[in-house]
């Protein structure tokens, strides 16, 4: 039992630490389904990660001391418990803020922009534009396929592939 006890702690504490190095790497592997905006599923690699360190060692140190039966209850219980927290105080909370400071590059269209890099002729330039408080930028290009130069208010006229096409807004 100890060796189970040994394994999980050494890959949830393996796993957090790799993905923590490469920034998140690692959570292509999301078995959440997110489809709806509002939910977040806990089988989310963080409360996997998070019950599998806590349950190996809980598991290592009640193991000694109360036998295998009750350290694999106590450490079910403590990983779950863990998991829980991690997800409904962490992840939601997290969840929701990124969905509602998000902007839908649709709802961008016809705003005005400023733009912050020089648009070349027939070339790519970058804009900044203000939303909900908070100040983006996008690459551009000129929709006559003209130069612009910095500091022109755009008005964004399509989005094709996350470049922004403007024209100057007189």
């Amino acid at each position: 039992m100890e060796f189970l006890f040994t394994v999980c702690l050494g890959v949830g504490v393996g796993y957090t630490i790799i993905s923590f190095l490469m920034g998140n790497l690692l959570s292509i592997g999301d078995f959440s389904g997110d489809t709806n905006v509002g939910t977040v599923s806990p089988l989310r690699p963080a409360p996997i990660a998070a019950f599998l360190t806590v349950f190996g060692g809980m598991g290592l140190i009640f193991s000694d001391s109360f036998g295998s039966i009750i350290a694999i209850i106590v450490a079910s219980m403590l990983g779950v418990l863990t998991s829980f927290i991690i997800h409904r105080f962490i992840l939601i909370p997290l969840h929701r803020a990124q969905n509602t400071s998000t902007v839908e590059q649709q709802s961008l269209i016809g705003h005005v922009a400023t733009v912050s890099e020089k648009i070349f002729e027939g070339g790519y330039g970058k804009i900044t534009y203000y939303v909900n408080g908070n100040t983006l930028s996008a690459p551009a290009k000129s929709e006559s396929g003209g130069e612009i130069s910095t500091g022109t208010h755009v008005e964004i006229l399509h989005i094709e592939e996350n470049t922004y096409y403007v024209k100057p807004k007189y």
